[in-house]
């Protein structure tokens, strides 16, 4: 019968505690969706176009194999050939307000010479030259629309032989390029942004150097676009009925995890004074009476002892019946042995 009771007061609390669980999670679930964000919008305050373009031709000294003496673009050129490059770079920015605007540009030539052999190719260079072809340019202008066309001659052989000159005189395995780059900074001061809106861009060609043969090749995208937003912040919205609901919940679902912790460590209280209990009247039945009323010892003089084997020997001594009463049901009680005026007692549980 204790056996089963014991079982079944573990399945109750064990199932209290899954309920108490799943009210729990409810309530916390309908808590975070009372909770919604509203996310910030982003409107545009100013965009604009930035369009990039390249021509070339390349010029070939006299020779016998061409009789054309200028051979069109994206074609493969033979590098004792070839004398100048003409280029004509076109640049332009196109805004979708009017806008105070600073440009500045420049074209420069780069020549790189970088380590290679069999066994490696160095991404560092060894050796770099820059030349400039124009100037900075610096051009102020009151409107967010403007162009750039520059037209000049590159020469190829120039620095062709610069670098062949340097590959044998050291006699290193090197490979090397010549990069044309036209770099623009525009500053645009917009009505309605706060900072001044920078935009930097550069159109780059690229050439091999110092070999039998070489290609032109193009290291940029001909359209960009960009826009400056206005953003506004992230804000949160309470649903409070739904909050009410969950916060309710979670307090339930506490009170029902409290309550049986609580029945759970009183029934083990229980469980060990009956076990304690049932032993001692087991053993020592024929010793013990149990009464139903506590004996009244406000006139005795009461003499507690450590455990119930020394109120045995009380016994043993003195001949008087062990009196036992229940003064907590099923959770505390007293065994006592009066003699004379003197009160000697066990408190169980």
């Amino acid at each position: 019968m204790e056996k089963y009771e014991t079982k079944n007061r573990t399945k109750n609390v064990l199932r209290n505690m899954c309920i108490s669980t799943v009210i729990l999670f409810l309530g916390i679930i309908l808590i975070f969706k009372s909770l919604k964000i509203k996310q910030g919008t982003q409107d545009i305050l100013y965009t604009y176009n930035v369009n990039k373009d390249v021509n070339y031709t390349v010029n070939l000294v006299e020779n016998e194999f061409f009789e054309n003496p200028i051979l069109d673009m994206d074609k493969t050129y033979i590098s004792s050939l070839v004398d100048k490059i003409n280029m004509n770079f076109t640049y332009s920015l196109h805004g979708n307000k009017k806008a105070k605007t600073k440009y500045i540009y420049q074209i420069v030539a780069v020549s790189t010479i970088k380590y290679a052999d069999d066994k490696q190719d160095s991404e560092e260079p060894i050796w770099s030259k820059q030349y400039v072809i124009l100037e900075p340019q610096t051009v102020d202008n009151q409107d967010s629309n403007f162009s750039i066309k520059e037209n000049f001659d590159i020469d190829f052989a120039t620095y062709n032989t610069e670098v062949k000159k340097f590959k044998e005189q050291l006699h290193l395995p090197v490979k090397a390029d010549l990069q044309i780059k036209l770099i623009v900074r525009s500053d645009m001061d917009v009505p309605e942004v706060e900072d001044t809106v920078i935009e930097n861009s550069i159109m780059n060609l690229k050439m091999d150097l110092a070999e039998d043969v070489f290609t032109i090749e193009k290291q940029f995208d001909n359209t960009d676009t960009e826009s400056i937003f206005a953003n506004t912040e992230s804000s949160k919205e309470v649903n409070k009925p739904l909050v009410a609901i969950g916060g309710v919940l979670v307090i339930i679902a506490i009170m029902i995890m409290l309550d049986s912790v609580r029945r759970s460590i009183k029934f083990n209280k229980k469980s060990d004074y009956g076990i304690a209990l049932n032993r001692i009247l087991k053993n020592y039945g024929d010793i013990v009476a149990e009464i139903v009323s506590p004996v009244e010892i406000d006139n005795l003089n009461v003499i507690d002892v450590k455990n119930f084997d020394q109120l045995l020997d009380i016994e043993e001594e003195i001949r008087m019946p062990i009196l036992f009463y229940e003064t907590i049901p099923d959770e505390q009680g007293e065994f006592i042995i009066v003699c004379d005026n003197i009160a000697y007692r066990y408190v169980i549980g």
